[in-house]
């Protein structure tokens, strides 16, 4: 049976998932949407489907089994409320949203209506997570240290009030990551830096053609860069154990993201593409790389949910995520602050 999918948004990162879906057996594109005309055409033609400027066309035209949305962070809302009244189960990039009221709204919606959802952390489903997981089960954790850092791209990123910043669009990921390895997180204290100077030079312009919007309304943002340079975050876990997270945009000759975890016996060094483990054998420390399988599985985790009906392999469920953004949101006003947020 083909599921028939409709996508909001035909950016850089809709056509990975697009690209992806072409080896789930009945994934079937039939409709694209995007604010960009030119965009929803570009890929509409590639994947045989039907291309709007609207997604409200769409969803009216169609007659859909499901939807991504896969859209700039300022523009979440609305594209989720039409598809939950339309009452289709849909896949929606991180992050949700920017703010708590909004974030509340559509999971009141989602829950009220039963409509299955899958969230854009596909680091959950990597086979090393779950032997970090297995490993940890039992074990006293001592600390996590954490840090993701890499270099600044361009368009709407750069604007605090567009994408939230770097610890809520980009560096979620690693929060998500430790939430699901560790558990829920019960407090934030967080430090922010501001002051580098910032030019279109050293920003990576090729992000002016992706997302959303045109590459001209992008480019309005270029130089208007205002989100922080670095956060640095501590962390109470539920579980007791302490952690902290720095992450930097303004590390241009480098994109590096480690999570270190300090338990008795070991410590597991996890970098996404492999995890290291480290311990004592007779005395001597030994060191055991396990490199993970990085092949792509969200898709069909989430078309084959469509199918069956069955969310239980779904392990990044809109109410789930929405622990994940609390967490970054919890950051931004603890900075902004100078106090400890407690989720």
């Amino acid at each position: 049976m083909a599921v028939k999918i409709g996508f909001i948004g035909a950016g850089g990162n809709a056509n990975w998932h697009m690209d992806m879906l072409k080896d789930v057996p009945d994934a079937q594109i039939v409709a694209i949407a995007d604010l960009a005309l030119d965009k929803a055409k570009a890929s509409a033609e590639k994947h045989g489907a039907t291309a709007y400027a609207s997604h409200k066309t769409m969803l009216a035209e169609q007659d859909l089994d499901c939807c991504y949305i896969s859209i700039p962070p300022h523009q979440h809302g609305e594209p989720e409320i039409d598809v939950i009244h339309k009452g289709l189960p849909f896949f929606v990039e991180k992050p949700l949203a920017l703010t708590n009221a909004l974030l509340d709204d559509i999971l009141e919606r989602v829950e009220k209506r039963g409509i299955g959802t899958c969230v854009g952390y596909q680091i959950r489903y990597m086979d090393v997570m779950d032997k970090a997981k297995e490993m940890l089960a039992g074990t006293f954790v001592n600390s996590v240290n954490a840090h993701y850092v890499c270099g600044a791209i361009g368009g709407w990123y750069t604007r605090m009030a567009l994408s939230g910043g770097q610890i809520t669009e980009q560096a979620t990921h690693l929060i998500d990551l430790m939430r699901y390895i560790l558990g829920d997180i019960e407090w934030v204290a967080a430090a922010k830096r501001q002051g580098a100077t910032v030019s279109a030079d050293t920003l990576d312009a090729t992000a002016l053609g992706k997302g959303s919007v045109s590459s001209e309304a992008a480019g309005l943002q270029l130089h208007d860069y205002n989100i922080w340079d670095a956060t640095t975050l501590l962390m109470g876990f539920e579980s007791g154990v302490p952690a902290t997270f720095t992450c930097s945009c303004q590390v241009p000759y480098m994109w590096d993201v480690i999570l270190d975890i300090f338990a008795m016996d070991f410590r597991l060094k996890i970098d996404f593409g492999k995890m290291e483990i480290l311990k004592k054998v007779d005395g001597e420390l030994k060191s055991e790389m396990i490199q993970a399988d990085t092949s792509p599985k969200i898709d069909a985790t989430f078309i084959n949910a469509v199918k069956t009906g069955d969310w239980s392999k779904v392990r990044s469920s809109y109410a789930d995520a929405a622990k994940s953004l609390r967490v970054s949101l919890a950051a931004t006003q603890a900075a902004l602050s100078g106090e400890i947020v407690r989720l």
